[in-house]
């Protein structure tokens, strides 16, 4: 392998596998370790990519038959329940077994929805993730959550599947508009804020121009993958120290639902959610105003923070009560102890949470 190319290796209790970050290195990648010997392989591809990167997608699988790809719009709306039944005929009509593999080439929406697929179908079949936004190389292609959404909310219906590989190829970021590499700035500044300091130095030394240069891009999904993939190997199934993940989430998954997924983006509502987080935080008395001022600059130089969004507090209240992480009749939040030190399963009063929604 190219000494240019980084690789992280996972161990998930009995599995292993790699996430492998580099330039143009699908090209390069030995496949034969973990396809398998499919009998067949069915690419699941953005829309979007498809259309910017067919010649190499096809290339790189040497594609004998395009009637094995499926071109998925991944809008967040089409991650639900009826497509994946749709998905799951159009298998079975197209002869796909067992022996059979998925190999899933897009943002967070598409790996979601392949794993998911693949997790489900003849009890499951091997996945490979070939996540080509930033977003999805430094969070939802790693750990083996995959799930669909329902009326009710986001990745409601889902299970733990870890993937066969994790192929990062920063070629595909070269085309990714700023709206979709904030998306996935706003998750490497969460995981730089609860743990992964190195990762925080480099945020708050570039800005949305200087991160675009292909080292620092490797480097910093090489950081922020690397910190999230240590924190899923100590814990698969989010029984403890992985719900520090959910940093900003509660309230960012519930903005989205309110939204319906529509007119604002997971980038845009984590943000928010990640803002809010640092203010509750503030409030209960573990940070100080020059702390949440550290996620402030971040937000400034990246332009995190949109000030045109509106939304009712007590909406979003209401709609972080189907947030997968609370139990015993509460709503659950990660906070920072202080900087770099996350706790979960924190309690907030009632007013203190309707105080800091009325302020975002």
């Amino acid at each position: 392998m190219d000494a240019s190319v980084k690789k992280i290796p996972l161990t998930i209790g009995s599995h292993s596998y790699n996430i492998v970050i580099g330039s143009e290195i699908l090209s390069t990648i030995d496949f034969s370790s973990v396809m398998l010997s499919p009998d067949k392989t069915g690419y699941v591809v953005s829309e979007r990519v498809w259309g910017l990167y067919r010649d190499y997608i096809s290339q790189v699988f040497s594609v004998k038959d395009a009637g094995d790809f499926i071109v998925m719009n991944d809008g967040e709306e089409n991650k639900n329940y009826r497509y994946a039944e749709q998905f799951f005929e159009w298998l079975l009509g197209k002869g796909f077994t067992r022996k059979s593999m998925l190999v899933a080439i897009g943002g967070g929406v598409v790996g979601d929805f392949a794993g998911y697929c693949a997790a489900l179908f003849m009890r499951g079949i091997p996945v490979v993730h070939v996540p080509t936004t930033l977003l999805a190389m430094v969070d939802s292609s790693i750990g083996g959550k995959v799930a669909v959404n329902i009326s009710a909310g986001k990745n409601i219906v889902g299970v733990f599947y870890q993937p066969a590989m994790v192929l990062s190829d920063v070629r595909f970021l070269a085309t990714l508009p700023d709206g979709e590499l904030k998306n996935g700035i706003t998750e490497t500044v969460k995981h730089a804020l609860i743990g992964e300091s190195s990762l925080l130095a480099m945020m708050l030394n570039h800005d949305l121009k200087s991160i675009k240069e292909r080292d620092t891009l490797e480097e910093i999904i090489y950081l922020s993958a690397g910190f999230k993939a240590g924190v899923v190997c100590e814990d698969e199934k989010e029984s403890g120290r992985r719900a520090i993940l959910n940093f900003g989430h509660t309230i960012g998954h519930a903005i989205e639902s309110v939204m319906e997924y529509r007119g604002i983006s997971h980038g845009e509502a984590v943000a928010i959610g990640l803002k809010g987080a640092m203010e509750i935080s503030r409030e209960m008395g573990f940070i100080t105003r020059e702390d949440v001022s550290v996620f402030d600059e971040c937000a400034r130089r990246y332009e995190l923070l949109n000030s045109e969004h509106r939304f009712d507090p007590a909406d979003v209240i209401d709609h972080m009560k189907y947030d997968k992480k609370n139990y015993g009749g509460r709503i659950n939040f990660v906070l920072l102890k202080s900087l770099g030190v996350p706790q979960f399963d924190c309690e907030v009063p009632e007013d203190v949470l309707k105080h800091v929604l009325s302020g975002l």
